[in-house]
């Protein structure tokens, strides 16, 4: 397996966990006792291919970067992209690719466990010689999320945004891997602009004709970044019953 390099996105706000985790950036917010940042990087820690990642840091950047700089527990370097300004998901990519070498990257949110089998997600990305691919998750109330539509051969062939009515759905788990070049010349980031991957980035490409792989996982996931998420997330990740799933994330 070709080695692959990896962003973890960790510079956002956190407003609506702030009231739960006042004084943290959300990557540090406490899950089972511990930061939910270590269990990201756990499991990141399985795959060998794996010797790099990327923490791309905004808010509350002194804290993680204090937490983490100089951890050697891992089969993989830790590097921080640091943003003065915050640039948004998109802005924040941009700005990290700079800092990997690896010729496909992978990106995940900070604030997000997907249980994807990403040796799996790589392989079949470059298989299929796409752009970026993104991992999909079937989920029930998929409208807070926002929907994903792929054809009859995983091809992502539009986005919708969230909506008020509720449906079910593919969402986009905010798991990626795509070419590195594919942000290494891009524009915007460092002269401050704010800049979605989701809302400006993936439908631009879309737009473009650019091949957008969807893979789906039916693994567990969740999303700490609401309190009614957060507040379940231990028992989730490392309840009795999810005994498998936790030795994974030691």
């Amino acid at each position: 397996m070709q080695d692959t390099d990896v962003i973890i996105l960790a510079g956002g706000l956190g407003t609506r966990l702030r009231p739960v985790v006042d004084g943290l950036p959300k990557v540090l917010a406490p899950v089972a006792g511990r930061p939910f940042l270590d269990i990201l990087l756990g499991y990141l820690n399985r795959w060998g291919f794996i010797r790099r990642v990327v923490i791309a840091v905004g808010f509350m950047a002194d804290k993680i970067i204090r937490e983490y700089d100089g951890s050697c527990g891992y089969n993989f370097e830790i590097l921080f992209s640091r943003e003065d300004k915050l640039l948004g998901t998109g802005g924040a990519v941009i700005k990290a690719v700079a800092h990997t070498k690896t010729s496909e990257v992978i990106a995940i949110n900070g604030d997000t466990f997907a249980e994807v089998d990403f040796e799996d997600f790589v392989s079949v990305h470059a298989e299929q010689g796409a752009a970026m691919t993104i991992a999909l998750r079937q989920m029930s109330g998929a409208n807070r999320y926002g929907t994903v539509a792929i054809n009859a051969v995983g091809r992502v062939v539009s986005f919708h945004e969230k909506t008020p009515k509720h449906t079910d759905g593919l969402i986009n788990a905010g798991v990626y891997v795509f070419h590195r070049e594919l942000f290494g010349h891009a524009t915007g980031a460092e002269g401050g602009a704010t800049i979605s991957l989701e809302r400006d980035i993936l439908p631009s490409l879309l737009s473009d004709g650019g091949y957008i792989r969807g893979y789906v996982f039916s693994g567990r996931f969740i999303d700490i970044g609401v309190p009614e998420a957060y507040n379940v997330a231990g028992e989730y990740l490392f309840g009795a019953t999810d005994s498998g799933l936790a030795r994974h994330l030691k």
